[in-house]
């Protein structure tokens, strides 16, 4: 992905500059700057499409007077195009960033809603002393900001803004919610007091008078739609999902995907393989494997080793190279080192970023520009249904007494009691510092926000409410960490499970739909996830199709640890001094450790995860300068 920059300031040019070099991973292709006596702007270029060979940015315009800078993939060229009147034959040399100009021309502040794909820009208007932001609704794009005074900066990475003077301080809140998996450190706020996030489907203006940001989009508004029958929901479905899937195929460079032996992935590479097969194109698949036996480790209905069923969906296709990684020169601690220097603050799945930085190192040496995922899909194209959530008696047939007295109970009535039984816990399941937690009142944060926040499970009401937590539209950050992994590999992150179109029409569909025809029964197509399974009839082989079992990510987490003692005994040492002991129980990491070496587990690996890698990249992080935490 291309990254772009910018600031407001008194001489800009000396900022600019700075913000260039600090972005240069970003836009190995072309780069420039442009900047008046007020305001600069900047771009990396990455070419990502075809078209954009054609990219000269940033770009000022005379009437009306304007500057433009941009980092783009539109999915609705052709719409736009007419709506333009561009001639079809100059429509290939026509890079994206002429059609948002000239939607911005034509619809102002609201060209937004017009504009699919993944895209973020920047229009500074001078005669009005206006800098007009925005970000695409749900793309893996970044955009990052700061103030100070009159002064505003912004990019695509933040390690711009520190080059432009953005100061380190550290965010305790985001940090203690990274660390106990409360997803409200999604949104604006970010590890850094001083920046902020502009969070997909957002923009904003800066004028002297001050900021303004607004919601221009909201998934959780999507209006249900109900059909006659069943399988058309199924046929809709199809094509709009072929058709994010053919979108993101537009690539400069040849493209790749992430093949599980799952159906996202999966469903993703088998519809990329089709059509690049109508265009005479290979694709090169990748799958992380294990090194080690997972049978111990997995748990039930889980299975931990993907290859064999990668391979039935590769060999479904006559136009797949598929590879197999088992990232064995990578360590686990090695990847959280290796993440940190892309990404300099605590994350949430720490235990898979050693496999994560292998693929995307392998993808980069083999010159692709394009890597699909299937990421999103969980709560989009291959949402379960949640008959827990659609009734009180499923809820106490499916989830138990707790769970149909969750249902069932008013939220006025079960919030006292949730909040009570909250307030007695210490976080036994992360690495968290109990005196951190009860320093920030993180209980009685996380308390306040019960029946409020959608990112806590008591506030689910609905499936709706379950899908929206997934998803967290216009707030997730998984966007723009995909876009700043991208950009450390030179490609470009496309996942279209997260496409507008996708997102909108599988919201829509009645809860009852995933279920099945049968409630779930995994006797009759697979049993949950019905609505992918049978619109991949045909496109996925049947053993991955209806496969009722679902894959482990890192499923050999514990004993690829177990083979590197040594480290993980530094590592821990490293992080147990301060500032990194103030916030992180060490004492617990280790126990972690313990029951790792003691006995590798479904259990001690996921707590390896949660615990000790995690606490270990938030450890890392507090105490690599240039932070200062308790500044």
């Amino acid at each position: 992905m291309s990254g772009i920059f910018g600031c407001i300031n008194q001489n800009p040019v000396h900022l600019l500059a700075a913000m260039d070099n600090a972005m240069a991973h970003w836009g190995p292709d072309r780069h420039a700057i442009w900047h008046d006596s007020q305001c600069g702007l900047g771009q990396r270029l990455l070419f990502n499409t075809p078209e954009s060979i054609y990219e000269r940015l940033p770009r000022a315009v005379d009437a009306p007077h304007l500057t433009l800078t941009a980092e783009s993939r539109l999915d609705n060229r052709a719409e736009l195009c007419d709506i333009f009147a561009i001639p079809r034959v100059e429509r290939p040399e026509i890079p994206d960033s002429e059609l948002i100009l000239r939607a911005y021309l034509k619809w102002g502040e609201a060209c937004p809603d017009h504009l699919l794909g993944d895209w973020s820009f920047a229009i500074w208007l001078p005669d009005e002393q206006k800098l007009f932001l925005a970000r695409d609704h749900h793309g893996n794009t970044s955009l990052v900001y700061w103030q100070q005074g009159k002064e505003f900066a912004f990019a695509s990475d933040p390690v711009a803004l520190y080059a432009a003077g953005a100061p380190r301080r550290l965010n305790e809140l985001y940090l203690a919610q990274v660390l106990v998996s409360w997803f409200a450190y999604h949104g604006a706020q970010t590890i850094d007091l001083d920046i902020q996030h502009l969070p997909p489907a957002h923009a904003m203006t800066v004028t002297p008078e001050g900021i303004r940001i607004w919601r221009y989009w909201r998934l959780e508004e999507t209006p249900p739609v109900r059909l006659p029958k069943r399988e058309e929901y199924v046929q809709g479905f199809l094509e709009i999902y072929d058709e994010a899937v053919r979108c993101r195929l537009r690539s400069h460079r040849p493209v790749g995907t992430t093949l599980s032996g799952g159906l996202d992935s999966g469903s993703v590479t088998a519809l990329a393989s089709c059509a690049l097969g109508g265009q005479g194109k290979r694709l090169t698949a990748f799958t992380a494997v294990p090194i080690y036996d997972t049978s111990k480790t997995v748990g039930a209905n889980r299975f931990g080793d993907e290859a064999h069923l990668a391979a039935l969906t590769s060999a479904h296709w006559q136009n797949i190279d598929h590879h197999l990684l088992n990232s064995a020169q990578i360590t686990p601690i090695q990847g959280i080192q290796r993440t940190l220097t892309i990404m300099p603050e605590p994350g949430h799945a720490a235990g898979n970023y050693f496999w994560i930085v292998d693929l995307l190192s392998r993808a980069c040496e083999m010159g692709l520009g394009t890597l699909l995922t299937g990421q999103g899909g969980n709560a989009t194209v291959s949402w379960t249904g949640a008959p827990a959530l659609r009734s009180p008696a499923a809820a106490f047939r499916d989830g138990g007494w707790k769970e149909g007295v969750r249902r069932t109970l008013p939220h006025w009535l079960l919030r006292p009691i949730l909040a009570a039984r909250q307030s007695g816990q210490d976080w036994l399941g992360t690495a968290i510092h109990a005196d951190f937690a009860h320093r920030i009142h993180l209980v009685q944060q996380r308390n306040a926000a019960l029946g409020q926040d959608i990112n806590l499970r008591e506030s689910w009401r609905s499936p709706q409410d379950c899908r929206h937590a997934i998803i967290l539209p216009g707030a997730s950050q998984v966007g723009a960490i995909w876009a700043r992994f991208g950009a450390s590999a030179g490609l470009e992150v496309r996942d279209p499970t997260q496409d507008k179109r996708v997102m909108t029409y599988t919201l829509s569909i009645p809860d009852e739909v995933f279920d099945g025809p049968n409630g779930g029964d995994r006797r009759i197509n697979g049993g949950d996830r019905w609505l992918l399974r049978v619109a991949m009839a045909g496109l996925l082989p049947d053993e991955v199709r209806l496969n009722p079992l679902r894959g482990r990510q890192s499923a050999d987490l514990a004993e690829r640890l177990l083979a590197g003692r040594d480290e993980m005994e530094r590592a821990l040492a490293a992080v147990d001094h301060s500032p990194a002991n103030l916030y992180l129980d060490v004492a617990k990491m280790r126990q972690s450790w313990r029951d790792v070496e003691t006995t590798p587990s479904p259990m001690t690996t996921h707590r390896a995860g949660l615990i000790l890698l995690r606490g270990l990249l938030a450890g890392f992080f507090l105490n690599e300068p240039p932070l200062h935490p308790l500044s």
